[in-house]
């Protein structure tokens, strides 16, 4: 039978089944494993399972602008502040998620809904 543990901070170190098989130290044993393992024991219960983050490509997002006509005012808001410049125009970053708080900034102030502009694809 598998037994379940977390840390002194509720933190979950994982489930162990066997004999022979070295449970955790000073692990504290709970009844069962969490639906994620990022979520911690209070004690009682598992706290809320964390949210998902969902990603979007930024071309899907810059279609959408596109698609609104008001890419040039996305692009002059853009290059106006160079934080966000360089966190758009990131090469190795082709993805932006939908709650990204920069990015629901920039789509409220172009006066477009962030959760059509920011929806990840279907």
């Amino acid at each position: 039978m598998t037994k379940y543990y977390v840390d002194s901070d509720g933190n979950y170190l994982g489930g162990f089944d066997g004999e022979g098989v070295e449970t955790p130290e000073n692990g504290i044993e709970v009844p069962e494993a969490p639906q994620d393992a990022r979520q911690t024991w209070d004690g009682h219960a598992w706290s809320a399972p964390p949210a998902v983050r969902l990603l979007v490509p930024k071309s899907v997002v810059m279609q959408r602008i596109i698609a609104k006509n008001k890419m040039a005012e996305a692009y002059a808001m853009l290059t106006g502040n160079p934080v966000y410049f360089a966190r758009w125009f990131a090469p190795d970053k082709t993805e932006v998620y939908n709650d990204d708080p920069d990015a629901v900034l920039v789509v409220n102030a172009l006066g477009l809904d962030p959760a059509e502009i920011l929806a990840p694809e279907q």
